[in-house]
């Protein structure tokens, strides 16, 4: 019996090696530790429709591990009308972080935190950089842009820091001598008050002297000049000039700088999806009307103009290489993006990092994008999936600087999982976000192991992408573990590799793993 055992044990063996050499690997997956997360998200806080609680309670249900919050840092547009644009404005202002305050906003989910110390919960905000306005009320074609070309900040937890978001973007007009230039009219104001002028009067039979005073239009200065700023003033809480030239990618950048001084994350939010929405001029006249007081003439005005006011913003893929510093981008979410395709923008990205042309690489990160679950949308569609062996908001922050962790979309049924994705050479193995520095010349291997959950058995593409081309292309049915062979560059060379399986609805999409030869 011990010798049929031990060839029954033998056999087994032999059977299991020959099955992983036919996978390309040689030993079970390295499963890394890793926490489901939702990531963009808004409750009634802001924009959502569900309380903080409510959404605690359906991530729960839903299998997550933790929440990221986007609530919004502010969600006023206003727009006003020339030249009192301060003064003569009509603005709407929804529920955000600005309104409820930043130190409410933390405390609320410091608190629940710790009544859910089971679950992750990490509070951010949704920035606006700028608005533009342009068109022309009158001629009915005014178009309000850019309110959607947002950023995601998350790991500023102090309620001045918050704060101060709203507020960075505001050029020289919003400067104290810029707000203040009206003043100086006061100057003149101040001698034409003093000024008299002598008229000599002749008539038939004597000559008389009348002195003449211009206080009146004096006063008429002083006032125009308060008016004005009291004008500037007013304006001082919107984000850039909405009424002059669209600045491009220079207030976001300003926000990005903001935020990496102050040890913070920021994420470029949906970058190619496209906000588009029609309001009858008739509707918008009658807003103003409601405001009454000095609106309601220009409401009259409005309510009998044909035309819609158009709110609207075009996806900004380019501004991801206009832009530096942030820490990633939206790369899975519901819409169908591009820039993660082979070779296009986010591979652009990576290797203006190989070649020394930014200081460090953009990560793809899973968008959710949620409010409210309608249209079949719940809350773990699109996850991220964060390597951490500690379940705390610290952690996961420093894995989403790190690059360690990938994307995920999924269906009500399944949805893939990486077991495994590793770079390693003789002596040393590495995975997503960090680099492996190995002898020039010599053999690396790169292992990907997949599941679908329970063993369930699905047929998948999988695309190997190495320094922005496809390198290796193949369908597999889950659960598969597999490995390939490559040579390390030439001295002081660099190259990197990262993974897409499934598409559609069962989509996985990692962050890279860098390689350099070592320099001798």
């Amino acid at each position: 019996m011990n010798a049929l055992r031990g060839v029954l044990i033998v056999a087994s063996l032999l059977i299991a090696a020959t099955a992983s050499a036919a996978d390309g690997s040689s030993s079970a997956p390295n499963i890394q530790p890793q926490l489901a997360l939702a990531v963009h998200l808004h409750t009634t806080m802001s924009s959502g429709n569900l309380s903080l609680e409510e959404m605690i309670t359906r991530a729960k249900a839903a299998g997550l591990d933790g929440l990221i919050l986007t609530e919004n840092a502010s969600l006023r547009v206003e727009y006003g009308f020339w030249p009192l644009r301060g003064l003569l404005a009509y603005g709407v202002d929804y529920p955000s972080v600005g309104k409820m305050g930043p130190a409410a906003y933390l405390d609320a989910v410091h608190a629940a935190q710790q009544r859910h110390p089971e679950m992750v919960l990490i509070p951010g905000v949704e920035v606006m950089p700028h608005y533009v306005w342009s068109g022309s009320l009158w001629s009915g074609d005014l178009t309000l842009r850019e309110t959607q070309k947002n950023l995601l900040v998350l790991g500023l937890d102090q309620p001045a820091q918050l704060a101060a978001l709203n507020g960075i973007n505001g050029g020289l007009w919003r400067r104290w001598p810029a707000r203040l230039w009206p003043l100086l009219m006061i100057v003149p104001a101040v001698w034409l008050w003093r000024y008299e002028r002598v008229v000599e009067v002749r008539t038939k039979f004597f000559q008389l002297a009348r002195r003449r005073r211009y206080r009146a239009h004096a006063a008429a200065i002083a006032l125009i000049a308060l008016l004005l700023v009291a004008n500037n003033l007013s304006l001082a809480h919107q984000p850039a000039d909405p009424y002059g030239p669209d600045p491009g990618d220079a207030p976001a950048q300003r926000l990005i700088n903001h935020v990496r001084a102050a040890g913070g994350i920021s994420i470029w939010s949906l970058p190619e999806a496209k906000d588009f929405h029609r309001y009858p001029m008739a509707e918008i006249g009658g807003l103003l009307r409601r405001q009454g007081g000095l609106l309601d003439p220009i409401g009259r005005g409005v309510s009998g103009l044909s035309g819609a006011l158009t709110v609207e913003t075009d996806p900004y893929p380019e501004s991801l290489t206009r832009t530096a510093g942030y820490t990633a981008f939206g790369a899975i979410y519901e819409d169908t993006p591009h820039v993660q395709e082979p070779g296009k923008g986010w591979d652009q990205l990576l290797l203006a990092y190989l070649d020394g042309r930014r200081a460090e690489p953009v990560w793809a990160i899973g968008e959710l994008a949620y409010h409210e679950e309608s249209g079949g949308k719940r809350l773990s569609d699109i996850q991220t999936m964060v390597f951490s062996e500690t379940r705390s908001p610290s952690a996961v922050l420093t894995a989403l600087k790190s690059g360690a962790f990938y994307a995920r979309q999924r269906t009500a049924d399944w949805g893939l999982r990486l077991e495994e994705f590793s770079l390693r050479d003789a002596a040393t193995v590495t995975t997503s976000g960090r680099t492996l520095i190995t002898p020039r010349g010599g053999d690396v291997a790169l292992r990907v192991a997949v599941s679908a959950g329970a063993g369930r058995v699905e047929r998948v593409k999988v695309k190997i992408i190495r320094s922005g081309q496809l390198w290796q292309e193949l369908t597999a049915e889950t659960p598969f573990d597999r490995q390939w062979t490559d040579r390390a560059p030439e001295q002081g060379g660099r190259t990197y590799y990262r993974v897409e399986v499934g598409d559609g609805d069962e989509h996985l999409l990692t962050n890279p793993i860098f390689l350099t030869a070592a320099v001798r």
